[in-house]
């Protein structure tokens, strides 16, 4: 017998989800996690996706499409331009440090890429935006030729770095490029 599916369902699954890919990575999950976390069966889960990667898939579109709206939030605010570049750096980087795991996935389950790749060229454009912003107002540090350039070799940089940290100092490693990253926009 078919079963029906739930509206709500779905939302429900990729929320625990997050938290498991989040908790232990890609590999080291298993749907039975996920299901237990969700408060639900195994079998559930693929009423409404199809395995892992596709549930995986789901979940990291969701995730990036919650970061983005945040960072296009900060963007867009009217704060100032160096407040607002100070709270890009703040929450890009604490959003680093909670989804390492999930960021591991995505870089190192090739599948995936495509979605980071999509993703990414958003991330950069904002980064973009919020930088010309600032250069509008003041020397830029780069010339506006070359910032497209920068701005996706540190961020790529930066995403690297931090996933392939040693674990136990991968806490350390992603103040020390918030730290440069810092010292860059801001000088010192």
């Amino acid at each position: 017998m078919a079963r029906t599916k739930d509206r709500e369902k779905p939302a429900q699954i990729i929320e625990a989800a997050f938290k498991v890919f989040g908790d232990v990575g890609y590999e080291a999950t298993v749907i039975k996690d996920i299901a237990d976390r969700a408060g639900i069966a195994p079998g559930t889960i693929y009423t409404y996706f199809e395995d892992k990667k596709d549930l995986f898939r789901a979940t990291v579109q969701e995730g990036w499409d919650r970061f983005l709206r945040e960072m296009r939030s900060l963007v867009e605010s009217d704060a100032p331009v160096e407040t607002r570049l100070r709270e890009f750096i703040d929450t890009g980087f604490l959003n680093l440090k909670r989804y390492l795991p999930l960021l591991r996935g995505m870089l190192f389950e090739s599948s995936q890429m495509n979605i980071l790749q999509e993703k990414l060229g958003e991330f950069f454009g904002l980064v973009e935006k919020l930088l010309a912003s600032r250069a509008a107002r003041r020397a830029a540090p780069v010339e506006p030729r070359h910032r497209s350039l920068v701005v996706k070799v540190t961020v790529v940089g930066v995403l690297f770095t931090a996933a392939m940290a040693d674990p136990a100092k991968v806490d350390t490693e992603i103040d020390r490029l918030k730290a440069g990253i810092s010292a860059m926009v801001f000088g010192g």
